[in-house]
């Protein structure tokens, strides 16, 4: 089968080729999905600014496919849960899998959530991971009607999941986005939208019940100032801030842990069941077919983007 592979020895998107490799074989409790629309986030955003040949073979090593978290496609093989023939969307394991980027990918069932029918491949492949990690972490912050809401990197794959889940939950959403995100942020849901060329966290008035941030930037230490009383601090890279995570367990405000390794079939339903009733949408800034791979990736590392890109077959 054709899939993106990566030259550790070419630089930017040269670095990137479709080869051939073999069709994966799903062992027990996996399917073989024929991938239709694959997503870009940051996880390829990192393969494609690793211009060092050293670290692109030391982190390409383990995986003949490196490149594709999210994804939509069509069952090829049965398992027992799903049939050959049926339209599913998920994402693989970050560490463990091979991804997605490629013609043929085994995934996990228990990963996968099937289609409706009126949801096309390359809208059902900009949710899996983002629209998961966003959901889950509120289900740890638990912010209910009226709290006070600040997303920061509302603009990106995870972000503008982050404002409308926030918003169907009834919180008032301050949104910190792109500086031509405002316009959008707003039809998400967000109450007030902030440019992060033109405002700070630091510059920002008030406190807020939670604070969701997706820059990879702010630290428990820091946001504590700006935190209600009992309010939660939702870190997307605890591991940036382990100090704050066992720092928050001695205080009334909290910083849980958030870590998405892979999607599940439960989360992947709950979110299927949110666009089914439009208390959120799928948000895709730009569609290129495979052959327009290249590009896709220069889009993602050089432009600003709303939501997510996506690669199609």
């Amino acid at each position: 089968m054709e899939a993106v592979l990566i030259d550790p020895a070419k630089k930017g998107a040269d670095k990137f080729y479709i080869g051939t490799v073999p069709v994966p074989r799903p062992v027990e409790g996996e399917v073989l999905i024929e991938v239709k629309a694959v997503a870009l986030s940051a996880w390829e955003k990192g393969f494609a600014q690793d211009d060092d040949p050293r670290s692109l073979a030391r982190r390409t090593r383990k995986r003949i496919v490196n490149l594709g978290l999210e994804f939509s496609g069509v069952v090829h093989s049965s398992g027992r849960r799903f049939k050959a023939g049926q339209r599913v969307m998920g994402g693989t394991h970050l560490t463990k899998d091979e991804k997605s980027l490629a013609q043929y990918v085994a995934a996990r069932e228990e990963y996968l959530a099937e289609l409706p029918d009126d949801l096309a491949f390359t809208q059902a492949a900009a949710l899996p991971i983002g629209a998961e990690t966003a959901l889950t972490g509120f289900g740890k912050a638990m912010p209910g009607g009226g709290d006070r809401v600040l997303v920061v990197g509302a603009s990106g794959g995870v972000g503008v999941y982050a404002v409308q889940i926030a918003a169907a939950l009834g919180a008032d959403v301050t949104a910190i986005g792109g500086k031509n995100s405002a316009p959008r942020l707003k039809e998400l849901g967000a109450t007030t939208v902030h440019s992060y060329r033109d405002t700070s966290f630091e510059d920002l008035s008030g406190t807020y019940d939670t604070v969701f941030d997706l820059s990879g930037r702010l630290r428990f230490g820091q946001v504590t100032k700006k935190l209600s009383r009992t309010g939660a601090f939702v870190n997307v890279n605890p591991q940036k801030d382990l100090a704050g995570v066992i720092a928050s367990l001695f205080s009334r405000r909290k910083a849980p842990f958030v870590y998405v390794p892979h999607s599940s079939a439960t989360a992947q339903t709950s979110i299927l069941d949110m666009v089914a009733r439009d208390a959120i949408t799928p948000v895709v800034e730009a569609v290129y077919d495979i052959r327009q791979f290249r590009t896709a990736f220069t889009d993602l590392t050089q432009n600003e983007r709303f939501g997510k890109i996506i690669i199609s077959y």
